[in-house]
């Protein structure tokens, strides 16, 4: 296996300035939070650092400033996809010559692509950027999936892919993913509904968006499973479901919502992309603070 990575992968939020550039001082701060808590893993530019949305300046920034702000411990994993395939190699090229071995790239997103498309992609970026490839599936996202057999093909044809981050919801794609290609490729759970289930049928890792807020909550439901305690471990998948149904009350991307959370922990998270700036009115804020509190309110900053 030639890429390996175990436990949480918090896919970490983009800290951006006011006029859209990348906010230095946050990204240091938000990576040295999650070094402090015991994360071990970052997935950047991801969904929930909104990369596909993002300049290919600001994503150049960020792969360069995190690998100066991360420990030598820290697995680093980017996200370079985007919309058209020039920007996304471009992209990939500049992570490599700073030494990025593995690259993580969605499917083409709006057009719907054959599956000789799909492996003529992911063969340009990474010969020409000369990087392995860790496939993003994000169904929803993509709008169409990326099947275990299709997975299957593509890794033939395109050695360079070296695994799949499986963002299908789907339980028995999970398990298919697992059970054919678990021994040789890496094989990546996400969406945070199903943060045990990823761990219960023997995927290594989850790309988690909620330990961008709570990273201690992912890793004891982690270390939970892989003790054998899950009863343990369901009772912190609820906690996550109970914190998940407080942010789905207010209707904008959880992303967005977890910004305001990582205040109440004392951070700054800096600003989202301008297309994501609604953000919360101050009633809503403090509705926000005092529902949390019942569920995780140990951690936030009084």
């Amino acid at each position: 296996m030639r890429f390996k990575v175990e436990g949480i992968l918090t896919a970490l939020l983009t800290p951006l300035t006011r006029d859209g550039d990348l906010c230095v001082e946050c990204l240091e701060s938000l990576i040295k939070f999650q070094i402090g808590k015991g994360i071990s893993a970052l997935f950047l530019t991801g969904t929930y650092g909104e990369g596909v949305i993002l300049s290919s300046t600001v994503k150049q920034k960020i792969y360069k400033y995190a690998l100066e702000f991360s420990s030598s411990k820290l697995t680093l994993l980017p996200h370079v996809g985007g919309a058209d395939l020039e920007s996304i190699t471009s992209v990939a090229k500049f992570a490599s010559d700073l030494g990025y071995s593995v690259v993580s790239v969605v499917g083409p997103i709006y057009h719907k692509p054959t599956k000789r498309g799909l492996a003529e992609f992911f063969s340009h970026i990474s010969s020409k950027a000369d990087v392995d490839i860790v496939i993003y599936n994000n169904r929803g996202r993509q709008g169409y999936n990326i099947s275990p057999d299709d997975f299957d093909y593509i890794s033939r044809e395109v050695p360079a892919v070296v695994g799949i981050k499986d963002t299908s919801y789907d339980i028995e794609q999970m398990i298919e993913y697992v059970k054919r290609f678990g021994a040789k490729y890496f094989i990546g759970g996400a969406g945070d509904n199903l943060l045990y289930v990823t761990f219960a049928i023997g995927m290594p890792a989850h790309i988690c968006g909620m330990s961008n807020a709570f990273p201690e909550i992912a890793i004891e439901l982690y270390r939970a499973v892989k003790n054998g305690d899950h009863n343990a471990a369901l009772d912190l998948q609820y906690k996550i479901t109970r914190i998940r149904k407080v942010l789905a009350k207010f209707n904008l991307e959880t992303q967005e919502l977890l910004r305001e959370v990582l205040k109440f922990r004392g951070l700054n998270p800096g600003y989202p992309p301008i297309q994501m700036r609604e953000g919360l009115e101050a009633r809503q804020t403090e509705e926000l603070r005092r529902s949390l509190e019942q569920i995780v309110g140990e951690y936030l900053v009084r």
